[in-house]
């Protein structure tokens, strides 16, 4: 297959916003898209050379798979042995068993399907703490590379080599997967071969289906053009929050195929950009780049525990990521990649073999040793009741559960006088549950907790990652008149929402909106939230102390309250803060109990700490 420059300049076209998302440089929201990118240069190339074999009658799936292993094998068990060497010094033993299981499933290249898993469970730690996180998309192209040598071998010998039929309708049924999936299987959605397969076959499309054409030169530069803003509108306008895959991933899957064709066609601006040679040159070390700058980025973040990384940090990261990109490309692929008589077939799969073994039984060590524990011989982690009082799955919703599963007459949490008040919110509204049961005596009203992971309270808010939060919140009026409600008291995780575009506007109307039939309304602000987890923190900044006060600054700005209570009527905002934080630092730890289980939420001598504070109707007796 002849060269072609402007493919690995697309290749610099994916990989840079990548790098810069994950650095979360401004500009680059929607930076993630570089992988659907790859995605679609990878159809394209592995298809064009399947079919030419297919039709020369030289097609040997035996020989794919050794060139599959020469071209992602070594530079992938490098860094894995590298990243887990680094991780021995790094990861305290409950997240070094998390990274050990995550080798494992990377090693068989299902970590797609691990973080899938992992991200189901609601709380888990932060997923930028999580070293291997970017094989995810590994594991989606390796089964592609199983699966589609087999699909194509059965068009050609059976189905009379139709491919572009066939392969339309298998690109068709996985988009409407996709599309369907942003609403009723968000995660599996994002990370799962069946939702994805259809970028790969856009780029195979290019190859197979789409005939080179004679295109005049001013028809080449506006189609290119075309391509190029597809993808920049896509990195800049997408971000975090956006649904996705589905039709936002059509902009640069598309502006990736229309480059690809387009550079085929002859000389145009657009292609010429591609063959700049930084570009290009940038483009051939592009993998080796990804293997390396996600996990050196990770493992940084949980080192410094407690706060962000300074540009001078980020700056000296990624500076180490390209230098070992290089010498990745250089001394790891590029021998393994050329057909020698010492890297020939049967040594290649030795090493693969070898090399799986190997990372399969230091993965399982890290597991059944619980991490390593043996590294720190003096650290237990401390046991802190929350989250299982939390009424998860009866009052407070897991992510796949509906308002339909909400038992209403198991989820009063205080039993006082007549008047009733309803807890609404996601999961910075169910940690309170633990405080207000365990002082029940203290409240001369009765409480009734309506809660749900992901789901904050305001009316008409709609999130791809539970695509039902707006049937549940709407179900509150029913609840309100079932129940003889009169007070609404909501909580939720404010500041990821005035990330993702959310005003203090619009939790102002839904107070209004509550206002208007009746019900008084209490708004708890933001609660205290920790770069990582208070426990890694406190063993990050003072392993060996035994201490039984300790505190952090905040992963926001306190300012978010303020703008809160700005937007709100008076009397009807409730700031946490002060209960917790002096100046900038806010406490975790107090008088040998931790306050917070996680990064955020409490446990429950936090939640009783929380509620005798602040709570409304709370009274001392």
């Amino acid at each position: 297959m002849k060269y072609r420059s402007d493919i690995d300049g697309l290749r610099a076209l994916a990989i840079l916003p990548v790098v810069l998302f994950h650095t979360q440089i401004a500009g680059f929201s929607g930076g993630y898209v570089g992988v659907d990118i790859f995605f679609v240069i990878s159809g394209y190339l592995i298809c064009s050379l399947l079919t030419h074999e297919l039709a020369a009658n030289d097609f040997s799936l035996l020989r794919f798979y050794e060139r599959r292993c020469r071209r992602l094998i070594p530079a992938l068990f490098v860094m894995f042995m590298a990243v887990t060497a680094m991780a021995m010094f790094v990861l305290l033993p409950p997240d070094m068993e998390d990274f050990s299981q995550s080798l494992v499933y990377a090693t068989a290249f299902l970590s797609n399907i691990y973080f899938w898993r992992s991200s189901s469970l609601y709380f888990v730690g932060s997923s930028e703490f999580k070293p291997l996180l970017n094989t995810w998309s590994l594991g989606v192209e390796e089964q592609f590379y199983i699966f589609t040598p087999l699909i194509l071998f059965a068009i050609a010998k059976w189905l009379k080599s139709r491919y572009t039929p066939w392969l339309t309708l298998l690109a068709l049924t996985s988009f409407t997967l996709s599309v369907l999936g942003l609403k009723y299987f968000p995660t599996i959605n994002f990370y799962f071969l069946p939702t994805r397969f259809w970028e790969l076959v856009i780029g195979a499309l290019v190859a197979i289906s789409i005939p080179q054409l004679e295109i005049s030169r001013l028809a080449r530069e506006l189609i290119g053009l075309l391509g190029l803003a597809l993808i920049v509108f896509s990195i800049t306008t997408l971000s975090n929050v956006s649904p996705f895959p589905g039709w936002n991933a059509l902009y640069p899957c598309l502006g990736a195929a229309i480059m690809i064709y387009i550079g085929g066609c002859g000389a145009s601006v657009a292609t010429g950009l591609l063959r700049i040679k930084p570009l290009v040159f940038l483009g051939k070390i592009s993998y080796s780049l990804y293997l390396w700058h996600w996990p050196l980025l990770a493992l940084a973040r949980y080192q410094v525990a407690s706060r962000d990384l300074t540009m001078l940090e980020i700056s000296g990261l990624l500076s180490a990521s390209l230098v070992l990109a290089v010498l990745s490309w250089r001394y790891v692929e590029t021998p393994f990649r050329q057909k020698t008589s010492v890297f020939n077939a049967r040594l290649i799969f030795k090493f693969t073999g070898a090399a799986i073994v190997c990372a399969v039984l230091i993965g399982l060590t890290g597991v059944y040793t619980k991490g390593f524990d043996f590294r720190y011989p003096s650290y237990a982690n401390i046991a802190a009741s929350g989250p299982e009082r939390y009424n998860l799955k009866k009052c407070f919703m897991d992510v796949e559960q509906t308002f339909a599963d909400w038992r209403g007459e198991e989820c009063f949490l205080t039993k006082g006088n007549e008047r009733r008040v309803l807890l609404w919110g996601d999961s910075f509204a169910a940690h309170y549950a633990p405080g207000l049961s365990d002082q029940t005596q203290n409240f001369p009203v009765t409480i009734l907790q309506y809660t749900a992971a992901l789901c904050p309270p305001i009316f008409d808010y709609y999130t791809a990652t539970r695509p039902d939060c707006r049937a549940f919140n709407d179900n509150v009026f029913n609840i309100l008149a079932k129940y003889n409600i009169s007070t609404v008291v909501m909580s939720g995780r404010w500041e990821s929402l005035f990330k993702r575009g959310v005003s203090p506007l619009d939790i102002a109307a839904t107070v209004k909106r509550l206002s208007e039939n009746g019900v008084t309304s209490y708004v708890i602000g933001q609660s205290p939230i920790f770069k990582n987890n208070v426990q890694t923190i406190l063993r990050k900044e003072n392993l060996e102390a035994n201490t039984s006060e300790a505190s952090a600054s905040l992963s926001f700005s306190s300012d978010i309250n303020e703008s809160l209570n700005q937007a709100l009527p008076a009397g009807t905002f409730i700031n946490p803060l002060p209960r917790f934080c002096q100046d900038n630092s806010c406490k975790y730890l107090s008088k040998g109990e931790f306050l917070i289980f996680d990064f955020g939420h409490f446990t429950t001598y936090g939640s009783k700490f929380a509620v005798a504070g602040y709570f409304p109707f709370f009274s001392e007796k």
